[in-house]
């Protein structure tokens, strides 16, 4: 009879750990870096000069950040307008939040920029979620927009082709 009882409440202990992803900040967050890793991994993989990921805060196409490469060399951009108005300078909290990983402004008002960076993907997601908390302090279960170069030519070619077929 005892051992029925344990049973029980192990199984009634064991519904609530059970969460569904969006609820789960720590699962969003997993899933938001592997979908970081992926896009830079793609950039990486076809190595095509100019070519880009921009990664954004869902609804704010200000708050982002962007990896370009150029000449076999990757380029990485914090967007600095998403966390200001025009009148106002920049927070020096986030500046030397950007400058403690590497990041530098070349104004009062640009955005931020670090040249040569590691090409490997898993790093890059990881210093993705550290730019986006020290540039924009988003909730801890943010969502992002993934663009890049082949889906804005996919997306192009799509509207031609409707506009065609109208």
């Amino acid at each position: 009879m005892k051992n029925s009882n344990v049973m029980a409440k192990i199984r009634q202990r064991s519904k609530p750990a059970a969460s569904s992803v969006p609820d789960d900040p720590i699962g969003k967050r997993e899933i938001r870096l592997a979908v970081f890793e992926a896009a830079i991994d793609q950039l990486l993989s076809d190595r095509t000069d100019h070519d880009f990921v921009l990664l954004e805060l869902r609804g704010t196409a200000d708050a982002f950040v962007q990896y370009t490469l150029h000449d076999g060399a990757l380029r990485a951009e914090v967007g600095s307008t998403g966390w200001i108005t025009e009148s106002e300078v920049l927070d020096k909290e986030r500046i030397a939040a950007l400058g403690c990983l590497g990041f530098q402004a070349s104004g009062s008002q640009s955005n931020f920029a670090r040249v040569c960076l590691p090409q490997e993907p898993r790093r890059l997601a990881c210093l993705t979620e550290l730019l986006f908390g020290a540039a924009y302090r988003p909730d801890c279960d943010f969502d992002v927009t993934v663009l890049t170069r082949s889906l804005i030519e996919d997306a192009a070619a799509q509207r031609r082709s409707r506009a065609m077929e109208a």
